[in-house]
């Protein structure tokens, strides 16, 4: 099970839950212009596990697609790549610059062993909750890793700056991902053929 709610916020913005198996978590556009991937525990705070993982397959192709489309452009070095180009947009990417040695050294901190892993932007690195976005057959696994709020409280809260990233220009790629998840109309879903062909999967392995 694989599920996107959308709703709007105090401020006009969309914002998704994404909801699978393992829980739930959201993703959201800020106040301060920033995105966040948001995950908060059910349990006593004291209890919180250092990691939590969820797995997005193509039992919805929809919410699969702008994962795989997501991964695929931080692999390929592509920061500025949207699939739909007039897609409407809350940040305004249209002044770019080409690659740079600054876009190179992101890259390098960002995609390791074929893992993409954000530290979020609002603590150090020894602090900081981080994001791991693993590509497996027919699925992504996305893991929080707990880091420090102030005074040491634990989160999984995960910021990217759309000013002064230390992942620049790669901040990019998931605010085109928000962006295009905007597209989502909850009351009409349109199952996709791979969609169609890994639940006919699925339904074999049962047997």
């Amino acid at each position: 099970m694989v599920e996107i709610n959308k709703v709007k916020d105090v401020e006009g913005y969309d914002r998704f839950k994404i909801t699978t198996e393992n829980g739930s978590f959201d993703i959201m556009f800020g106040g301060n212009l920033d995105l966040y991937w948001y995950y908060w525990p059910e349990e006593n705070y004291k209890d919180w596990p250092l990691a939590k993982t969820f797995t997005i397959s193509k039992e919805n192709y929809f919410i699969y697609q702008k994962l795989d489309e997501l991964y695929k452009n931080i692999k390929e070095q592509k920061p500025y790549q949207s699939k739909d180009e007039n897609v409407s947009t809350v940040f305004d990417s249209s002044k770019l610059i080409n690659e740079s040695p600054r876009s190179q050294y992101s890259y390098k901190n960002l995609f390791q062993n074929g893992i993409i892993k954000w530290y979020s932007d609002d603590a150090p690195l020894e602090e900081a909750s981080m994001l791991e976005i693993k590509s497996q057959e027919d699925k992504y696994i996305i893991t929080f890793h707990q880091g420090k709020e102030d005074f040491g409280f634990p989160t999984y809260a995960i910021r990217f700056r759309n000013s002064g990233s230390r992942y620049e220009p790669y901040n990019f790629v998931f605010m085109n991902m928000y962006n295009s998840l905007s597209e989502y109309n909850p009351n009409y879903h349109q199952i996709h053929i791979e969609e169609y062909l890994y639940n006919k999967k699925l339904q074999k392995l049962k047997k």
